[in-house]
């Protein structure tokens, strides 16, 4: 029988027992492996969600409550299992959070601040953005400061008109200014028809409004209008001289809108 040495810290050739037993150091980096998978906390409860929009994902990160470090850094799998040769390579361990320690209610506060401003910009960008689609349908347009006059050239009454311009996000053409009332009329000229406004005096006779109700902050009545002639001209045109006319409402006028 080949010698083997019996007393303790020896070694034996015998197969009765090869069990593994680590050395003290490597004991040690497991045991530093396991304290560093205890923290920071798991982020296991995180599940795969189809993708939103812009506006959407802004919205949900306005209001989550921001609480831990998980909640703003990143979650990735161990790539390599416990950081040494004694363990084993290649295995997933679970998602561990990297990243700085947890905000301060401070911080937090001046995040949800940003978010919520971004949304904001982000909505108005959304806004104009739709409306300029909508303005593009028509082919011929004037502006003036924030506003864009539009028309495609065809006729229609009133409250035709009126829904045409209510369907593509603006309203019937409603100069408040000479500088507006210019606009009109230029396209009212190249088109040599005239305009409807969006003016009428329904509510009361002889007393013109927007359509909001509104009274009037600017006119330029033809001289001797509004006459109301026949009792029946409630509505406004303009000429293409830039002039207004009061004008019965069933009849078909071209069609401008105000954006």
């Amino acid at each position: 029988m080949s010698p083997s040495i019996q007393d303790s810290g020896s070694f034996s050739d015998s197969t009765a027992d090869h069990q593994y037993h680590p050395s003290k150091a490597a004991s040690e980096r497991i045991e530093f492996a396991l304290s560093e998978l205890s923290w920071p906390p798991y982020c296991t409860d995180r599940e795969e969600e189809p993708p939103r929009s812009l506006g959407a994902e802004m919205l949900i990160l306005s209001q989550k409550t921001l609480t831990t470090a998980c909640t703003l850094v990143m979650c990735s799998p161990l790539e390599n299992g416990l950081p040494d040769g004694d363990a084993q390579e290649g295995r997933e361990g679970p998602q561990v959070c990297k990243g700085s320690n947890p905000l301060s209610p401070t911080e937090i506060t001046a995040l949800r601040q940003q978010v919520e401003t971004l949304q904001g910009q982000l909505q108005r960008l959304q806004n104009a953005f739709s409306q300029y689609k909508k303005v593009e349908l028509f082919p011929d347009g004037q502006d003036v400061g924030e506003k864009i006059f539009k028309t495609g050239g065809f006729e229609k009454t009133v409250q035709d008109a009126q829904q045409v311009c209510t369907q593509a996000g603006g309203q019937l053409a409603s100069p408040r200014s000479a500088a507006e009332n210019e606009a009109v009329r230029q396209l009212v000229t190249a088109h040599s028809k005239a305009a409807f406004l969006g003016m009428t005096d329904i509510q009361k006779e002889g007393t013109f409004t927007y359509a909001t109700e509104e009274p009037l902050v600017y006119s330029n009545w033809s001289p001797g209008e509004p006459n109301n002639q026949g009792g029946v001209e409630n509505c406004v045109e303009i000429l293409p001289s830039g002039k207004w006319n009061d004008k019965a409402c069933g009849e078909q006028r071209l069609v401008i809108c105000e954006f």
